[in-house]
């Protein structure tokens, strides 16, 4: 998790279409800077039929792909280098959806290793980039994944897009707002939008005639595509194709024989027409000056101006296993010194699988009299509260492996689903973040409070307390595929699964910056719902309503 800290020099990945364009378009203009752009670019797959032999090769369809618009593709090196004047970087999809699940781990040969290797590309050109815009609106399969990736660059995840808006309402704003031009370049949605009518019509004109709405009315389309109805190719936006404007001089309609209704426009030739020279001669001084990255200056908006400072650094996201164990982080010398007391933490088991575990705080209290390495240094407050934390995740794993052990569960902390986290002083927090998220992960956390309560306020005069509430086998539940679900042989969880009408639990983590979900700067998750009546909300960063 890397929290904003101002205005960041960003990637673009755009598949050539509305959603990517007007989303970096958003990004620019909440002051961002944008220094290229970056595409996956699809795998041709063969016409089966005894056709094939009149179609040419540059006809043939695209691979399917989970994540990435492929139709358009032909297109998008001229928007980006011509039209937009910027550096472009493209790699071919090799991999395949080999994970499906909303939760995504890594997996060899999957499509999404193919967006890791790109930015791993972009990052070694081009190392002062920070953020990465995509234009996911609804997808969370797609948010999810570009947000695993970007964690693992330690890159920040820019979704303005995402939830933005009713559905007529987000249509509007990328035609008229952005000022978007585009057209058609694949259907999928008979007997709406067919290939031979539909294809390389304007976006607008089939908005304004009417025929978006009155599909919405009749068969309940995504005026703006968002069930995959349709995909467009952007031929022209104002704001960001400053030198130019794409025109399809040759184009073919190629249908899916499996699928009368489905289709794509194959470009065949297209080119970038100049825009005017005034325009042009606006822009010599950038293009002289070598600066070939694009701000925005003319849009206010009313972000947050405080900096929250280094809340989360790398770590890795394994969570450990309830058999694993945590070597011992105080020194014998320092446990000679220490303040101890009998305090015991309270754990109450209930119905259901919830399970309650209160106080837990660290039987042992650095005495910060002690000189660490016989030197004339104090131990460093931060530094004894570290340790206190370290010891109390200790004792939770072993609270975990006897409820494991009393159980038909494999209790871990993947079940947790929310978390109290009490400190005396608040300087504390950044030190124990990090160790906190080893512990917890990153991968679907619990939601978290923390809260200074002051000096010597907590029992013993410890530095860290902390309260937890979990639910048995909630982990596995989020990360079990409903089609694996009659290959669990767990009869609580296989009960969950069948439950179709009320989840055992979900989880609300948004990562990326957004003007829909409050901002998540470290490794919790801004919800997590039990049995869809239970909500355990994290202290958060409001937004400021707009």
């Amino acid at each position: 998790f890397f929290c904003w800290a101002g205005n960041m020099k960003f990637v673009a990945l755009l598949s050539g279409g509305k959603d990517s364009i007007y989303a970096t378009l958003l990004a620019l203009r909440h002051g961002h800077e944008l220094v290229c752009c970056a595409h996956l670019a699809p795998r041709r797959r063969r016409l089966s039929s005894s056709q094939d032999d009149d179609h040419h090769d540059d006809e043939d369809l695209e691979e399917e792909s989970y994540m990435y618009q492929t139709a358009g593709s032909e297109a998008v090196r001229l928007q980006v280098e011509e039209c937009m004047g910027l550096p472009f970087y493209v790699r071919e999809i090799r991999g395949k959806s080999r994970n499906t699940s909303l939760v995504y781990e890594e997996r060899g040969h999957d499509e999404v290793e193919d967006l890791f290797h790109l930015l791993q590309t972009v990052q070694k050109s081009h190392p002062e980039i920070e953020a990465v815009s995509s234009g996911a609106i609804l997808s969370t399969y797609q948010r999810t994944r570009i947000e695993h990736v970007c964690q693992r660059l330690r890159l920040t995840s820019l979704s303005y897009l995402w939830r933005m808006s009713s559905q007529r309402a987000l249509l509007d704003g990328i035609l008229d707002d952005g000022g978007i031009e585009a057209v058609l370049v694949r259907v999928a949605c008979p007997p709406g939008l067919l290939p031979q009518k539909h294809l390389n019509r304007n976006l607008r004109s089939l908005r304004d005639d009417g025929t978006l709405d009155d599909l919405h009315g009749r068969w309940g389309m995504h005026p703006a595509g968002e069930g995959g109805e349709y995909e467009t190719l952007v031929v022209d936006c104002p704001a960001l194709f400053r030198f130019g404007r794409l025109k399809l001089e040759e184009v073919v309609v190629v249908c899916d024989e499996s699928d009368e209704g489905v289709g794509i426009l194959r470009i065949r030739k297209c080119r970038v027409e100049k825009k005017m020279e005034k325009q042009e001669s606006g822009n010599e001084s950038e293009k002289g000056n070598g600066n070939k990255s694009i701000t925005s200056h003319h849009y206010s908006t009313t972000a947050l101006k405080e900096v929250v400072d280094h809340v989360a650094q790398s770590a890795k996201s394994q969570l450990p296993t309830s058999n694993s164990t945590m070597q011992s982080t105080i020194p014998k010398s320092i446990q000679n010194r220490v303040i101890r007391s009998m305090h015991l933490p309270n754990v109450r088991i209930m119905k259901g699988g919830l399970c309650h575990i209160s106080a837990l705080i660290s039987p042992i209290a650095c005495d910060n009299n002690y000189s660490n390495n016989n030197s004339n240094d104090k131990v460093d407050e931060a530094e004894a509260a570290v340790r206190e934390f370290l010891t109390i995740t200790q004792m939770l794993q072993t609270l975990l492996s006897r409820l494991t052990s009393s159980s038909t569960s494999s209790i871990t902390p993947q079940d947790i689903i929310y978390v109290h986290l009490y400190l005396s002083e608040i300087s504390h927090f950044a030190k124990i973040n990090r160790h906190y998220q080893q512990y917890f992960g990153t991968h679907l956390p619990p939601s978290r409070s923390c809260v200074a309560v002051g000096h010597r306020a907590l029992p013993g005069g410890r530095r860290v307390m902390m309260d937890c509430i979990l639910q048995c086998d909630s982990g596995r539940y989020l990360r079990t595929d409903a089609k694996d679900e009659d290959s669990t042989t767990d009869s609580f969880l296989q009960r969950a699964m069948a439950n179709h009408h009320h989840p055992l639990r979900k989880v609300l983590h948004v990562q990326s910056l957004s003007t829909w979900a409050p901002v998540c700067i470290g490794p919790y998750s801004q919800a997590n719902v039990l049995r869809s009546s239970l909500v355990f909300l994290a202290g958060m960063i409001g937004l400021i309503p707009e």
